[in-house]
């Protein structure tokens, strides 16, 4: 496993990218068994979308809702909208991210993020993690997971899984420009060992 050379912004950091439901989070956890200071962009999008946080009024001004599952429900039908949010969340995370580097202090750290291939972000980290996985497993994760709001009536449908999956990018343009590839087709246990192996080459150097 030969990792691609990329431009270094800061030896201590790397992208962790890939598709809805691949399995990124789960690898993320791993990465933190390994010693690695996790920050996570989707958790500091909930936590500025929350009521209190820095991004919920202008989200609800534009929306009508801050409520994840409502702006799923829009975003991943309207481009412009999904465009709308960005513009919103995107400044704010990319602050809150900076912050959270500076506190790491030596640690090694992974930064986990969908769009990381997409807005070319990827280049400012040490390397880039991707995780693939098939389709038809992804739309199955999506299908199966529980509402995020307690009591909620909504529920994905497999049109509703197969959109938000097309409006992405396809796992082999993250692999073309990834580092690492871990591919998430053989369970649990062949998960754990590709990212605790990957992670042990990067702190190794």
């Amino acid at each position: 496993m030969k990792p691609r050379q990329s431009k270094k912004a800061d030896a201590k950091a790397w992208g962790l990218t890939g598709g809805v439901a691949s399995g990124k989070s789960t690898v993320a956890k791993f990465f933190a068994e390994e010693g690695f200071v996790v920050i996570d962009a989707d958790q500091i999008a909930r936590e500025l979308s929350a009521p209190g946080g820095a991004a919920h009024d202008e989200i609800v001004q534009r929306f009508g809702s801050a409520e994840s599952q409502a702006l799923r429900e829009i975003v991943f039908r309207d481009a412009r909208a999904r465009a709308d949010l960005e513009a919103i969340l995107h400044p704010k995370i990319r602050a809150i991210a900076r912050r959270k580097f500076e506190e790491a202090g030596s640690a090694p750290v992974l930064y986990e993020a969908a769009l990381l291939v997409e807005t070319g972000s990827y280049r400012d980290f040490a390397g880039l993690i991707t995780v693939s996985a098939p389709r038809e497993k992804r739309i199955e994760r999506l299908l199966n997971r529980p509402p995020k709001v307690v009591a909620s009536s909504w529920k994905m449908t497999r049109e509703m899984a197969e959109k938000i999956i097309d409006t992405q990018i396809s796992d082999d343009e993250r692999e073309a420009v990834a580092t690492y590839v871990i591919h998430n087709d053989q369970g649990l246990e062949s998960l754990h060992a590709q990212a605790r192996l990957i992670a042990r080459k990067i702190i190794s150097g």
